[in-house]
């Protein structure tokens, strides 16, 4: 061989070995290209070594033949090929349809948590998770815009710790990468990282040796709420298909973040407005169309004495009074079904069973067919209310009947004046002991009675004239004592108990005597077998809410409480035990206690009582103080201590 032929098969050998070379190594790392491609270079590489081979072999002389087996192999080399071609493409197929069927199933799964969790931070760690996972990341990160909308902050991450994290600020620019991506709505990827690395990414990238990028934003209702972006080290870009799978896990993701941030909102909204209901004075209640409760604020545990969890799921009819339900129902009932709504004042009913007076305001509420869902009550303790109703009713009926009674006891005083002049005139002319002198007499007397009534009237109307003057009440309280106790039957037992340091109060010492004897001889009426009359004074200083409530105005009070062991006042009479010529007795007249409720209202005090069938009555008689006449005390008399039976 000459030494051109030597070089020409050495060449031939280094060829060989290099092609044999690079098969080996094409073969080894077959996985770092497409399966059509290796096949492809596995044939030419193949194609080359052969050739290299048989023409060292046929140089050399080593083998005659070698060009021979060079013209049988040759032809078999495409062969070859078509057969790895085949199966290199049927096992990408099949390869790519299984990464497939896996990624589908793993976005299904997604899917699926993502519709059940309902937590903005847990929505979105759930995403990047299988992002990381199905392109094989070790970065991944969801960005949301700040409240200014200039910045895209990371809300959640994998790969990154919580401070790592909390660094991601990243300016929203059309002319930068990831900003670009949200700006724009596209995605945005590249091979080399540094070229996005804007801000605090750079050395996170470089960290983590970041060479691939992509970010897709996520967008809802065309308007972008965010980015998706993984990164990951070396290799080529990401893939279109790596791209589409992010923008599906993006379009899912998009999806649950705005439906996470709306039922976050609907829950704080709910939150919000059922602290608002739970802790508002009024008292809120809710029934379903069967008129069971579903709802029960704190303010009808304060009103009604009843928890919440009492009272859940049961009638409506507790709210009412047993004996009043049924009129309740059928009155209240056709109405609220007829117009949707009612509100007024009706009998309530609290857990340890005493009745108020009620104000309730009744709204039906509709689904989109007309059904009724439920009923919303608002109900409010109107007592007070109804009180102050009928005491200004009651004023203006007393101030009404005073007006008249005013008339007609100037003109019958006019007649009684006559007839007294008339028998003054016709008691000489009769001997004493005579019949008609007897008679005189007795038309002399029923015209002196006439005239008590008439003062009575007077007084009830307001038209007698009244003498201010300071005056100690525990010294008329002591007078009448004494007459109390020679006139008063003896079973009938007289205990008085006086604040010795009671304030001064400016009165008529007259009507106050006269309030006093009235009260006191309607406790002895009431007592006919005998018992307890106790008369009690005490200082009382009124706040404004207990002013407020009693009708009087805030400051230093004297009240004066007289109280009987009788049958106490039935239960219909009680309010009208006020009104001129009502009266029980049989021979009453009816002006007693009206009387002394007029001497009272004209003194800018007033007069309440407390009754109990078969156990007596206890009126009270609360009088202010003029500070003008100053809180000065008083001493009791001798022997009239605290207690002291008269």
């Amino acid at each position: 061989m000459t030494v051109m032929q030597w070089t020409i098969t050495l060449i031939e050998g280094l060829g060989a070995a290099a092609a044999l070379g690079a098969l080996v190594l094409l073969i080894w790392h077959r996985k770092r290209l497409p399966g059509t491609a290796w096949a492809l270079m596995v044939g030419l590489l193949s194609a080359l070594a052969i050739t290299a081979v048989g023409n060292v072999f046929e140089w050399t002389e080593i083998a005659p033949y070698g060009d021979m087996s060079e013209d049988f192999v040759m032809p078999l080399l495409p062969v070859l090929w078509l057969f790895l071609f085949v199966v290199e493409l049927d096992r990408a197929n099949r390869e790519h349809l299984r990464t497939s069927y896996d990624q589908l199933k793993a976005v299904q799964n997604l899917a699926v948590r993502l519709t059940v969790t309902m937590e903005p931070r847990g929505v979105m760690q759930d995403v990047v998770e299988m992002a990381a996972r199905l392109l094989g990341a070790p970065l991944a990160a969801i960005f949301l815009p700040d409240d200014q909308g200039a910045t895209l902050q990371c809300r959640a991450v994998h790969g990154l710790t919580a401070e790592e994290s909390r660094s991601l600020v990243i300016p929203i620019d059309a002319d930068t990468g990831i900003g670009g991506a949200f700006v724009k709505r596209r995605p945005f990827r590249t091979g080399d990282a540094a070229t996005a690395a804007i801000g605090p990414t750079g050395p996170i990238f470089e960290r983590f040796g970041i060479r691939a990028l992509v970010d897709t934003p996520l967008v809802y209702s065309g308007q972008a709420i965010g980015i998706l972006g993984v990164a990951r080290r070396g290799g080529p870009p990401f893939s279109d298909d790596d791209v589409a799978l992010l923008e599906t896990l993006g379009a899912y993701a998009a999806v649950a973040i705005h439906n996470a941030r709306l039922y976050e909102r609907v829950v704080e909204s709910e939150a919000k407005y059922r602290a608002l209901v739970e802790n508002a004075q009024i008292a809120i209640v809710v029934a379903d169309a069967d008129r069971r409760i579903t709802f029960w604020n704190r303010g009808c545990e304060r009103l009604f004495g009843c928890p919440a969890d009492e009272v859940i799921g049961r009638s409506v009819d507790l709210l009412y009074p047993e004996d009043k339900r049924e009129q309740i129902r059928q009155e209240i009932g056709p109405l609220l079904d007829r117009d949707g709504y009612w509100f007024g004042e009706c009998p309530a009913a609290r857990k340890d069973g005493s009745a108020f007076t009620a104000f309730f305001s009744l709204s039906c509420v509709y689904d989109a067919a007309g059904r009724v869902l439920c009923t919303l009550g608002f109900c409010l303790d109107a007592t007070e209310q109804a009180q102050l109703r009928e005491q200004l009713l009651q004023a203006q009926k007393m101030e009404t009947v005073g007006t008249l009674a005013g008339g007609i006891a100037h003109d019958f005083n006019n007649l009684l004046t006559g007839i007294l002049g008339f028998t003054s005139l016709l008691r000489p002319a009769f001997k004493p002991g005579d019949e008609n002198a007897t008679a005189v007499s007795q038309i002399e007397d029923a015209a002196q009675r006439g005239t008590q009534l008439v003062r009575q009237l007077l007084t009830f109307s307001h038209k007698q004239p009244m003498t201010l003057e300071p005056v100690r009440l525990n010294e008329i309280v002591e007078e009448a004592a004494v007459l109390i106790r020679r006139t008063f039957p003896t079973p009938i037992r007289l205990v008085t108990r006086l604040d010795p340091d009671l304030y001064v109060i400016r009165a008529d010492a007259t009507q106050m005597h006269q309030v006093l004897m009235n009260l006191a001889v309607n406790a002895r009426d009431a007592m006919p077998k005998g018992g307890d009359l106790t008369v009690t004074t005490e200082n009382r200083n009124l706040d404004p809410d207990d002013a407020q409530a009693a009708g009087l105005l805030p400051g230093p009070h004297v009240r004066l409480f007289i109280a009987d062991t009788g049958a106490g006042i039935p239960e219909p009479a009680r309010s009208r035990i006020f009104e001129p010529f009502y009266t029980t007795k049989p021979t009453g007249t009816g002006l007693g206690l009206s009387t002394v409720y007029a001497i009272v209202s004209r003194h800018g005090g007033r007069i309440t009582f407390t009754s109990e069938t078969g156990r007596g009555t206890t009126f009270c008689v609360t009088l202010p103080v003029k500070r003008s006449e100053g809180l000065a005390p008083m001493s009791s008399p001798a022997g009239a201590g605290p207690g002291a039976p008269a």
